[in-house]
């Protein structure tokens, strides 16, 4: 217990970046509390017709894209509870890795599983996979 734990810097950056898109997103016409699908789609939003026609990068941008603040505090909060864990018992890289893989996974399956139906986001994949 006397322990200091060790810093989690990977963990501290994505939720950084987690929260400064969130604000680029507001500034950009998104709502507080939900945001319309053209604001999710401009930033990056994953939605098959975009997807795979060719946008692939949709599959990582869409781990940083949330539908509103309650969206984004659960997901940082989960982020932050489980991530200081997984990082300091698998180490820096193989937490960015099970990180980008999980959401990229959950992505396809987002795909496969909504087609065309869904635009979805967030990183709620990548997090419990964790």
């Amino acid at each position: 217990m006397t322990v200091r734990p060790r810093p989690v810097p990977i963990t501290v950056g994505l939720i950084a970046v987690n929260l400064a898109v969130f604000a680029l997103m507001l500034r950009a016409g998104a709502g507080f509390w939900h945001t319309p699908n053209g604001v999710q789609l401009a930033w990056g939003a994953n939605f098959a017709p975009a997807t795979q026609d060719g946008q692939w990068w949709r599959l990582f941008t869409a781990l940083l894209i949330h539908f509103g603040v309650l969206h984004l505090a659960l997901n940082m909060w989960a982020l932050w509870d489980v991530g200081r864990l997984v990082e300091q018992l698998y180490g820096r890289w193989r937490f960015v890795v099970l990180y980008g893989m999980s959401g990229l996974l959950d992505n396809l399956f987002s795909l496969v599983l909504h087609g065309n139906q869904a635009v979805s986001g967030g990183a709620p994949g990548a997090i419990f996979s964790l």
